[in-house]
Parts: structure tokens; sequence; C-alpha cells
């Protein structure tokens, strides 16, 4: 009838529990649909977000550009433009409306223009120059003017008539020439012409060696400078002289060399996209507007501000550029990344770019889309692993049920064998004491050795008796929580020699090999020195009375470390790998004939187990069947003083 109702209601249990299940799965799935389309929502509230926050920051910088160009212009016109944007190292182009009404691009490519006019020297009354000597003469007196510009060009005209008889002369003039247009912020972009010039000099002489340095040294200044700086004949010239330096050239020099090429390229499709931009810009439109136009495989966003004052200028950058500026890198933790649209509407198309930029398009980053699919899996997994857990949880009851069951029924049978164990070793030696105490008593032992021996039986009985109720109070005592320590510095070498007098004469009786090993120098531990000696008296009893044929105990006392080893050898009968696995429990006692034989109560190594815990220690054990078992107790030596020393 017991076993009828139980079943009952453990049926009653698992309908109930598949009910709820099929409930929840329904209500987790209803909340899974509603939790992605919230999800969805805050991911394109949050790409929309940053579109008109990044929008926002990239109209303001393009205003910002245009107040600059403009302050340029009315500065220090077309040559203040050209300064600030070639001070910018970016792919940045501006342009200026001319009061001709002719748009002009900067950075001004260097042999796009020539050297300023220099203005007529003051009348002189010294005599006009004669013939070539005298104006050759004149050309040298010009080249030590103070003033820059007419020096400048002096220099360069006297290079040029040094060129084709004296090249090396040329090209140290040139290089003069170069230093001293460099050293003049308005004249600086002409340096390039003097700096080429004087590389083509040496290639005249023959002096390749120089020439290939002098182009590295050109080269490097140019990958320094503003990417838009070369044109397309500026590119040429340079190739050209590449290639005829040819084998003196450096390999990392030429793919330098190729590298201007490519700028130079581009800057030709960005000026034509600019140009383009320009013609179409209306009269009258807004004052600022901002647009782009295709300039090759990229796009150009240009920008436009008109002035009543005939001060018109714009700015011009790569649509890749202001990616990199206004939306790289994304910071961290962002669920969504930036694309260029795809040719159809995407279903995971969050927010599109605002123009200029409506190329591109915002969509979910791989980590979110990850995030959202492992979301959708794990919604899924859990409405299947709702109705598996339920069936799972209640087999894991009945499980623990059952295995509680055996473990009652194991521990009530280690209890009853317990109970028979300790009857009988309380059983013989009452019996024997009885029966010696009643033979004395009867006066029938005439011989006072005989008599004197049977005492001694019987006081060593008593101990016996005393130190197994003992261990019976402690395994009580230890169960209930009631045990203490006494914690002060103990000796180890003192505990172990007082345990190992214990069964040193024992073990010599029975034909033991019987070894002490005490390190010097131990250090103390912290702890209850008759505690530590019954874990030693425990192991080695545990080593006599299971040591088999071996017939060898040792008794090692170390340091490692900050550890104290106290280990006990035996050559005895050993463990089987499942006993290891239960070797401390409460009353267990191994299933070999030798340990049936032997008195014990199977809690020995339990309280072993307690005190070497109660002292931070613990017990490892190796054993291998028939070959013996070492015992090792580690328990950590006594912290320093440090009023010591």
């Amino acid at each position: 009838m017991r076993r009828t109702a139980d079943r009952r209601q453990l049926l009653l249990a698992l309908t109930l529990s598949l009910g709820l299940a099929g409930l929840t799965i329904w209500a987790v799935a209803r909340q899974g649909q509603s939790l992605a389309a919230r999800e969805r929502a805050e991911l394109e509230h949050e790409a929309a977000a940053a579109v008109a926050e990044r929008d926002g920051a990239l109209r303001a910088g393009a205003a910002r550009a245009l107040d600059v160009a403009a302050l340029a212009v009315e500065a220090a016109g077309e040559d203040g433009l050209d300064a600030w944007v070639a001070g910018q190292r970016e792919w940045l182009l501006a342009a200026w409306r001319s009061r001709e009404g002719v748009w002009v691009t900067y950075p001004r490519p260097p042999l796009a223009e020539t050297l300023p006019q220099v203005p007529p020297a003051a009348p002189t009354t010294e005599p006009a120059p004669e013939g070539l000597p005298g104006l050759l003469r004149q050309l040298r007196d010009l080249t030590q003017s103070p003033e820059t510009l007419r020096r400048a060009a002096a220099l360069l005209a006297s290079a040029s008539e040094q060129q084709v008889g004296h090249p090396l002369a040329a090209a140290r003039i040139f290089a003069e020439a170069a230093q001293v247009l460099r050293s003049t912020p308005g004249l600086a972009r002409f340096a390039f012409r003097a700096e080429l010039s004087r590389v083509e000099a040496l290639i005249a002489a023959g002096d390749d060696e120089r020439a290939a340095a002098a182009l590295s040294n050109l080269v490097a200044a140019l990958l320094a400078d503003h990417p838009a700086r070369l044109g397309p004949v500026e590119s040429a010239r340079l190739q050209r002289i590449g290639q005829e330096l040819g084998r003196a050239l450096d390999a990392a020099v030429a793919r330098d060399l190729a590298e201007l090429a490519r700028r130079a390229a581009r800057r030709a499709e960005l000026v034509a996209a600019l140009e383009t931009a320009l013609a179409a810009t209306a009269e009258d439109g807004p004052r600022d507007t901002l647009t782009s136009v295709a300039a090759g495989g990229d796009t150009l966003v240009v920008a436009v501000r008109r002035s009543v004052r005939a001060t018109c200028v714009a700015v011009a950058t790569p649509a890749e550029e202001l990616l990199r500026r206004y939306w790289e890198p994304a910071p961290s933790g962002v669920r969504w990344e930036l694309r260029r649209n795809r040719a159809a509407e995407s279903a995971d198309t969050l927010a599109r770019l605002a123009a200029p930029l409506s190329d591109y398009e915002l969509g979910p980053s791989a980590s979110a889309a990850a995030e959202r699919s492992a979301a959708a899996w794990r919604r899924r997994a859990l409405v299947g692993a709702t109705a598996v857990g339920t069936l799972g949880a209640w087999a894991l009851v009945m499980w623990a049920l059952a295995r509680a069951l055996a473990r009652q029924r194991e521990l009530v049978r280690l209890q009853r064998r317990f109970v028979a164990d300790v009857s009988h070793e309380l059983k013989t030696p009452l019996a024997l004491i009885r029966l010696l105490a009643e033979t004395l008593a009867a006066q029938r032992v005439r011989d006072p050795q005989r008599a004197q021996n049977y005492l001694e039986t019987i006081t060593r009985e008593s101990e016996r008796l005393t130190a197994l109720l003992d261990s019976i109070l402690d395994f009580s005592r230890i169960e209930s929580g009631k045990r203490d320590y006494a914690r002060a510095p103990v000796d180890v070498a003192a505990v172990a020699r007082q345990a190992w007098a214990l069964f040193e004469p024992r073990l010599a009786a029975e034909g033991f090999e019987a070894q002490l090993e005490i390190a010097p120098d131990l250090p103390p531990v912290q702890g209850d020195a008759q505690a530590l000696q019954q874990v030693l008296v425990n192991l080695l009893q545990n080593a006599y009375r299971y040591g088999g044929s071996g017939r060898y105990v040792r008794l090692r006392v170390a340091a490692e470390g900050h550890l104290v080893l106290l280990s006990v050898e035996d050559h005895g009968i050993g463990l089987r790998r499942d006993e290891l696995e239960r070797l401390g429990d409460s009353f267990f006692r191994g299933d070999d004939a030798t340990v049936r034989q032997t008195r014990g109560t199977g809690l020995g190594l339990t309280i072993v187990n307690h005190i070497l815990a109660a002292h931070g220690g613990k017990l490892e054990v190796r054993s291998q069947s028939g070959r013996g078992s070492t015992f090792t107790a580690w328990i950590p030596a006594a912290p320093a003083d440090p009023a010591a020393g």
C-alpha cells in the first residue's frame, strides 16, 4: 500500500509538472518575441542617435573649415589659403573664386606657377654692363642681394646659365637657391623646382650616387607634405628622373615614387570632381551648402560658402576621410557598424546616413548580430530546456531520493557492523579480564611470576579498552562539533619520538624493519601536541596491523617550504582504487581478509582527517594493492615571531 501511494503521488507530481512546463513554454515563447522586438527598437534608436550626433559634428566641422578658409583668404589672399590647406596634412582640398569668377584649387602644385616677378631695381649712376662677361658679373652681384626674392631669382638664373657647361656648379647653386626659398614662408613652395633642377644637374654631371641621395631626400619631404601637393606634371617629372637613375635608385625610394604617383592620380580625380561640383553650384542658393560628387571609386564631399563680398570659398574632403574622422574608431560597446548601402533594402538596416554621406548606412555589428543570434538561440533553448529541465529535475529528485535511501541503508549496515565490531572488541578483552581476575581472586595461581603476567595482561587489555572508548568518544565529539584543541607551538620531532616509542618495542618483537627519520631544525607548528600524537599513533597502528608479510614500517618527519610532513610508509596489503575513494568514511573498513581478521572500528582515519583539518593540514595517501601504502600528513608551520631576532 505504501509503495502504491508513493507511485500515485509521483505520477500526480509528474503530470502537474508537465502541465506547468507547457504553460511555461508558451509564456517564454511570447516573452521572447517581445524581447526581440524591443531589442530591435533599442538598436534602431541607438543607430539613429549616432547618425544625428555625427551628422551634426560633420556639418559643424565643415562650417569651421569654411570660416578658417575665408579668414585665410581675407588675411593673405590665395597664398594664405594655400598655406592653410598645405598645413592640414590630410586629403583636404580648398577652392577660392577670384574676382574674375574663376575657381582656383589648392594646394597648388609646385610647377603650376612661376616665381613672382622681381620688382625693378632702384636707378643707379653706374654704367650698364657691356657684353656677356658684364652681364654675368652683374648676375653674381645680385646673388648676394639682401632681398630674398631678388637673390633667389638671381641664383636660379645663374644656375640655369651654368647648367649647360658646368652641371656640378649648377647643382650647387640650385641647392643654395632651394635653401633660400625654403627659409622664406611665402616662397617655400618654389623650393621644389630648385631641388628638382639640382637632381637633374647631378644626373647631367654623371654623379648618380649624389643624385639618388638628393632624390631620396626630396621624396621623403614630399611624402611628409600634403598628400595632394603634387600634380601629374610633377609626378611625371619625378618618374622620369627615377627611370634615368635606374639601378642607382634604392628600392624603397622606387616604392615611394610609386606612392607619389598614386597620390598625384588621386589628386587629379578629386580636383576634377571638385571642379564639377563647383560648376554646378547655384549663384542664388543658400549661404553654405554641403554636397557630394563621385570621384573615381570614392565620393568627394564639398562644402561651399557664398559671400556678398565676393570671397567665395569651398573645401572638399573624400568621404572615406570623413568616415574615419567622425565614425572611426567606433566607441567600445556600440552595437552597430558602418557599411555602404546595399543594392536592395535590407531587413537589418538600422539607419541611413544623412546627405552627403547617404551612400552609407548602419547595420548591426558582428558582435550585435552574434549576440542577437545567440539570444534567439538561447530563447529557443530555454523553451526546450524548460520541458527537459522539469523532467530532469524530477529525475534528479528521484535519483537523489534513491541515493539517499541507499546511503541510509549503507549507513545502517555500517553502524550494525560497527556495533558488532565494537561488541567483539569489548567482549573479548572483558572476558579475558574477567577470567584472569577470577583466577587471581580464587588464588589458583601459586607462581608469583605467572600472577604478575596475569596482572600485566589485565592492565594491557584495560588500556586497550580505554583507547577504544576514547576513539568512540572522540568520534562522538567530532560528529557533534564539540571537540576542542589546545593551541600552542608544538615540537613535531618530540611528538614523533613519543609516538614511535609506543610502537618500537612491538615492531621489534614482531620482526619488523622499523626506521625513524627526523630531519634536523624542524620548524614548530601551532596546534595540539596530544592530537598530533594521536594522528601518528593511528597511522603507525594501521601500518603495524596491516603490514602483512612486508614487515616494514618507516616514520619520516621533514620540512618542505612552509609545511611539515609526517609520513608513515609500510609494505603491507595496500588498498585498491575503490577503497582509496572511500578511505576516511565513518565506519569504513576494507574487504581484505587481513582487515576482517584484525580488530578495528573504522574510525581511525576519520579522526585523523578531522584533526588535520582543524590544524589546517591534509592527509594524502599513495597505495597499491599488495605493495603497501604511504600516508603523508602535512601541517603548516607556525609563522615566525617578528620579535625574534
